[in-house]
């Protein structure tokens, strides 16, 4: 005796039937959903550098090599403790946050400077020419707007940034800088009182 598949589709229960089609669609919409999420020329979010990502790394670059170059540059001019103090903790923590940046920036394929701006050169050039008082009163002063701006730079790298790795390095970082600025602000109003 031979079996059709006629014979074998009035064997099996209606009810089975209906469930072997809707596994055979759950299965085939499993495998689907599978091979739309599997390309491979697309980013996992959080991994794509934005416009604001790239001009992030440029700007906080220009800050940080700022920071350092001012503060070495205060380390062999002030005589006041307490610049030399903060010159110092300007060097060691900018220092540190472009090692942790120029990582990124390689790991990314970001492209930063690695001198200073023109604004930045030429304070250097005037901070140069001034001494004791002088030097130091306008090395504070000038401390107070570089982390006015570096706040700016960063908190809109928070607010905008795309890349995870470079907000988690400006929201980490922020902090730091308010606090520079906090007391680059008391060091003024010491050196500098109000006329």
């Amino acid at each position: 005796m031979e079996i059709t598949n006629n014979d074998i589709k009035h064997h099996i229960h209606p009810t089975m039937n209906r469930l072997i089609r809707l596994f055979g669609l759950l299965l085939l919409g499993l495998l689907l959903i599978g091979f739309t999420s599997c390309k491979d020329d697309e980013e996992p979010a959080g991994e794509s550098v934005s416009a604001q990502d790239r001009e992030f790394a440029v700007q906080a670059t220009y800050s940080n090599l700022a920071e350092v170059a001012m503060g070495q540059l205060a380390l062999t001019e002030t005589e006041d403790e307490s610049i030399r103090q903060f010159a110092q903790m300007m060097v060691t923590e900018h220092t540190q946050v472009q090692d942790e940046l120029r990582y990124l920036a390689e790991s990314y394929d970001l492209e930063i400077p690695d001198t200073l701006n023109s604004e930045h050169q030429a304070l250097h050039e005037e901070l140069e020419q001034l001494e004791g008082y002088a030097f130091d009163s306008a090395y504070i002063s000038s401390q107070v707007v570089a982390h006015q701006q570096a706040q700016q730079i960063f908190q809109k790298q928070i607010d905008q940034g795309e890349n995870l790795d470079v907000v988690k390095l400006a929201s980490s970082t922020l902090p730091h800088i308010s606090a520079h600025l906090t007391q680059a602000m008391e060091l003024k109003e010491e050196l500098v009182p109000e006329e």
